[in-house]
């Protein structure tokens, strides 16, 4: 089972670094996953000073709005864009 450890902005729009149990860090640039959203919820997200109020909570990154992710889902978006640290 994997979860979320630790998260920070990074200097990209809608980029987090994230730090999983297993040690495995790297960055994922949420831009594509939040525009493809067709729910309200996330699309609120686009919004610089709400995608920039996430906190690690529960495992995973979540935000004040309520979103969150499966850490599962954010460990498989780190893998597949390789920006693993």
């Amino acid at each position: 089972m994997i979860w979320v450890t630790n998260a920070k902005k990074t200097s990209g729009m809608y980029e987090i670094q994230v730090e999983f149990n297993n040690g495995m860090k790297g960055v994922i640039d949420f831009k594509k996953i939040l525009a493809d959203d067709h729910r309200q919820i996330v699309r609120e997200l686009l919004c610089e000073n709400a995608f920039n109020s996430f906190t690690v909570e529960n495992d995973t990154i979540c935000w004040k709005n309520g979103v969150d992710f499966c850490p599962d889902f954010l460990y498989n978006m780190m893998l597949k864009h390789k920006q693993v640290a």
